[in-house]
C-alpha cells in the first residue's frame, strides 16, 4: 500500500475536500527514482538538481496553461510534494499512464544526458485530481523518505 496522503483532500467538513475543485490549492509533484540514491550511489545534491530540472521544464512547457499561471500568481503559495519510484521501470510507466490518460496530464519525464537516464518526472500544476492519484498509486509512488 502506498502513502499518498499529502496528494488527497481532506473529507471533513471545512477542509479542502468541501471546496470546489476549481477553489482547491495547486500543487505540483514530483517523483524521483529512489534507486538513483540507494543503489547508484547518486548524491542528494544532484537528485535535487534533476527535480529542479523537471519542475523548470514543466513549467516552461505548459507556462501558457490556466492552472501554469494561476500557480505563478502567488509565489508565497506554491505548494510541492516530493515523492519517490523504485526504478525507472515505474518512473516510465507513470509517463505512459500520464500521456495515456483521456485527457493526458501534463507532466515532463527529465533524462539526463549523456547518459539518457531517466530520472525525475514533474507534473503540471494541478489540483489533485483522482486519475493523478490513481496513476501514482499504480507506480507505487509514496513520499519521499529522507
Amino acid at each position: 500500500m502506498t502513502d499518498n496522503t499529502a496528494l488527497l483532500p481532506d473529507a471533513s467538513p471545512g477542509s479542502a475536500a468541501s471546496i470546489s475543485p476549481a477553489t482547491q490549492s495547486l500543487i505540483m509533484q514530483l517523483v524521483v527514482r529512489r534507486d538513483l540514491l540507494d543503489a547508484a550511489g547518486w548524491g542528494m545534491g544532484p537528485l535535487m538538481a534533476q527535480t529542479a530540472h523537471a519542475a523548470t521544464a514543466v513549467l516552461h512547457e505548459t507556462r501558457h496553461a490556466q492552472q501554469t499561471i494561476a500557480y505563478f500568481e502567488d509565489l508565497t503559495q506554491m505548494h510541492k510534494v516530493l515523492l519517490q519510484t523504485a526504478n525507472a521501470e515505474s518512473l516510465q510507466k507513470l509517463s505512459t499512464l500520464l500521456d495515456s490518460a483521456n485527457p493526458p496530464i501534463a507532466h515532463y519525464l527529465w533524462v539526463e544526458q549523456p547518459d539518457n537516464i531517466p530520472t525525475c518526472l514533474a507534473l503540471a500544476p494541478n489540483r489533485k485530481e483522482q486519475s493523478i492519484k490513481k496513476a501514482l498509486d499504480k507506480c507505487g509512488c509514496r513520499l519521499w523518505k529522507g
